[in-house]
């Protein structure tokens, strides 16, 4: 799974979207919103996308079941902070994968407000197995859902 025409700087490129309302606690001193909420926003957009794509992320640790079979980490997260954030405003995140390995996935996000891409950020996810502690090998079957999820519009695409 590549695509030669993605570009996490355009909106048209994500088609899985959550959303976010800023908050006066997520500025720096100079009236940014800082590089951790920010972090907040792209660990939901994956979260999220995950989830839709049938992974049990959270819901069996919550009902006191303990941890599900396989979930996701991130083993190398790289941001690029392309326009400042200001407050308020609501912020709206694209998630996509972008490209298969064995056991990861290149996860490529962009943060948009008003339309116009913010920050950019790929993602290297490991499917895990917390039970054993190991890295496992992605299914075909949750290959497939993730393809289906990033196709699903999660909360809707941005206002441009």
């Amino acid at each position: 799974m590549s695509d030669t025409n993605f570009d996490p700087n355009i909106p048209g490129s994500f088609t899985f979207w959550t959303q976010e309302r800023l908050r006066a606690g997520d500025l720096d001193i100079v009236g940014h919103v800082n590089n951790n909420a920010i972090g907040v926003f792209l660990e939901n957009g994956r979260v999220r996308m995950f989830m839709a794509a049938g992974e049990n992320l959270y819901s069996a640790a919550a009902a006191g079941g303990g941890a599900p079979e396989t979930t996701w980490v991130v083993r190398r997260l790289e941001i690029d902070f392309v326009r400042e954030i200001r407050f308020p405003g609501i912020v709206w995140t694209g998630t996509r994968v972008t490209r298969f390995g064995n056991t990861s996935c290149r996860v490529e996000q962009g943060v948009f407000v008003d339309g116009t891409c913010r920050v950019t950020a790929v993602a290297t996810a490991v499917c895990f197995d917390p039970h054993a502690r190991a890295s496992v090998p992605i299914s075909d079957t949750l290959r497939e859902q993730l393809v289906r999820a990033c196709g699903l519009d999660g909360d809707g695409p941005p206002a441009l």
